[in-house]
């Protein structure tokens, strides 16, 4: 065994070294889990079990919500989360106590203020902390770093607050979850992760002024005390969920591997997050990738930004992404956002109740997206430097979007539903938004800018094209043919269009439609609600917009007088899908 590792650590719970808040939160615990088991067999096939919110998130739209009482779109069971929203009450961190150790790194001294608290005398280079007369910490220093043991329980919660610089790696364990304050900390690892979290109880790490976290490219393998392999993914890792907040700001540098991982999920609620990763991702997790609030900023030069890879469990099958407020600016070599899980990832296994669910949601927010690599579908590792891609469903409710790839910008597997939001998508190689199933435009502003040739800006192959609202344009070298059956707001086709001014007026001089074509584009798709049935229009191009709200990305809003320009094409809308 080497230094670091606990002899005979176990990550077991023990029942007893009860505090009375957190034995009252166990009880009604219990008491609701019994409720919802009662209701489960009691309840009719139109019942189900509403989760408690996890955070200020923007509601989901129906066409995209799953409840923690529902299964994935695969089959499976998802207790306690919403994979819509990412909401899960357990990862409420207001709600818990904690007991408080105070760790200083420049002296490697341990203190506390807590009377249930004592901390020992350091010997051999092993500080321990007593509860109750009996040893439940012990910090100790090894030749890897320093490691944090503790095998309290449950019932009581530590926090343990770390300040000043050290260089080496912090590995902790604990038998419950617990609280990480980060204040004004400086690791700089010489050898391996800097922060080193093998639990897979949940980590609440809070932050409170500029802390840096970095790494080198020299990672020694280590072992567990059963002579196993430790995992060492990240900078930053945990085998257990990773939940951050506060007013601070935390910046991690990677230099070999991941800059944030988890073995499970992680969770952004409020506070700064800026990622440097030089070989791998900015953030890779198993299970979920949830953003309430705050900022983060990820930066690769060669890996993905955010991957949520999926697992098979017969409990839990996550692997979903859900952005439900804040700011996120990715500039990846890689796929920005990907929630990657595949079917035939499953081989010849036969049950699907277990499969994840590889959905992406966007609920709120402002994200900003630049992808860098050159596509290649040949080469040995092969590279699709897309947006945001979703295996299975991905759902735009609201936020505002700036996508600029080298792939395509959107891009899900079965199903692409927007809703809502400002979205502007680029692609200069491929599709700006792309389906491999259906796609459904009820609302929103949507500008999609495509290559040329085979590609475009709105793609989803044959499959049905459903619109019912918002306002788009599609530009490049074609478009899905919107499917009229299904459709109920008016859209408009035109083929071989000029770069320069595109206006649609009616004979009244209303404007109904302006957009500044930035290329030449063999295939232009557009819909507004102020196309009407019935209703006679000419497509102008040239001439000088008066007046108007905005203009966004090309499109604009509120036009209200128009200078004509030149005169082309009349027609009358007799249907929902017109072509020019």
């Amino acid at each position: 065994m080497l230094a670091g590792t606990p002899p005979g650590h176990n990550d077991s719970s023990e029942d007893s070294q009860l505090n009375t808040p957190n034995r009252l939160r166990g009880l009604v615990l219990m008491l609701l889990m019994l409720l919802m088991l009662v209701g489960a067999c009691g309840g009719g096939s139109g019942s189900s079990s509403s989760s408690t919110t996890a955070s200020s998130s923007s509601s989901a739209s129906s066409s995209s919500s799953s409840s923690s009482s529902s299964s994935s779109s695969s089959g499976g069971s998802v207790a306690s989360w919403n994979l819509s929203t990412g909401e899960n009450s357990a990862d409420l961190v207001e709600s818990l106590s904690f007991q408080t150790l105070v760790i200083a790194l420049d002296t490697l001294t341990v203190s506390s203020s807590s009377s249930l608290l004592v901390v020992g005398t350091k010997s051999g280079g092993v500080t321990p902390v007593t509860f109750n007369g009996s040893t439940v910490v012990t910090v100790t220093e090894d030749s890897y770093g320093l490691t944090i043991d503790s095998t309290l329980p449950a019932t009581t919660l530590l926090d343990f607050a770390l300040s000043g610089t050290y260089g080496k790696t912090i590995t902790f364990y604990s038998n419950a979850d617990f609280k990480l304050s980060l204040n004004g900390v400086t690791l700089a690892s010489t050898d391996g992760p800097a922060l080193n979290i093998q639990s897979k109880k949940r980590a609440f790490v809070a932050l409170s002024g500029t802390n840096t976290l970095s790494d080198t490219t020299t990672w020694t393998a280590r072992t567990l005390s059963d002579g196993t392999s430790m995992d060492l993914k990240a900078t930053l890792f945990s085998e257990g969920p990773v939940i951050l907040n506060g007013t601070g700001s935390l910046g991690i540098t990677a230099a070999a591997k991941h800059a944030l991982a988890s073995d499970a999920h992680v969770r952004l609620r409020t506070g700064t997050l800026t990622l440097s990763a030089k070989k791998k991702d900015g953030i890779r997790a198993n299970n979920a990738l949830v953003m309430d609030g705050g900022a983060l900023s990820i930066t690769t030069t060669a890996g993905k930004g955010i991957k949520v890879e999926g697992k098979e469990d017969t409990t839990t099958p996550l692997g979903f992404i859900a952005i439900n407020a804040g700011t996120l600016d990715i500039t990846s070599y890689d796929k920005a956002i990907t929630a990657s899980w595949e079917s035939a990832e499953d081989g010849s296994t036969t049950v699907l109740t277990d499969d994840p669910d590889p959905r992406v949601t966007i609920n709120g927010g402002t994200i900003t997206i630049s992808t860098t690599g050159t596509p290649c579908d040949t080469c040995t590792d092969t590279l699709a430097p897309e947006g945001i891609e979703a295996k299975s469903v991905l759902t735009i409710n609201d936020g505002t979007l700036a996508i600029t790839t080298t792939d395509d910008g959107l891009n899900a597997g079965e199903r692409l539903i927007i809703n809502g939001g400002r979205i502007y998508v680029k692609s200069s190689t491929n599709d700006a938004v792309d389906s491999n199933g259906t796609m459904t435009i009820t609302g929103g502003l949507l500008v999609a800018d495509g290559a040329s040739g085979a590609e475009g800006g709105l793609d989803c192959d044959a499959n049905t094209f459903t619109v019912t609202g918002g306002t788009f344009i599609g530009i490049g070298g074609r478009n899905s043919t919107v499917t009229q059956s299904v459709s109920t707001q008016n859209t408009v086709s035109l083929s071989n269009a000029a770069a320069g001014l595109l206006v649609i007026r009616d004979t009244a001089g209303n404007v109904a439609f302006a957009y500044t074509i930035p290329e030449s584009s063999a295939g232009v798709l557009l819909s507004s609600s102020a196309l009407k049935t019935s209703t006679q229009y000419t497509v102008y191009r040239g001439g000088t917009l008066g007046s108007y709200t905005e203009v966004f990305n090309g499109l604009y809003l509120g036009s209200s007088s128009y200078t004509p320009g030149t005169a082309g094409s009349s027609f009358t809308i007799n249907s929902t899908v017109t072509g020019l």
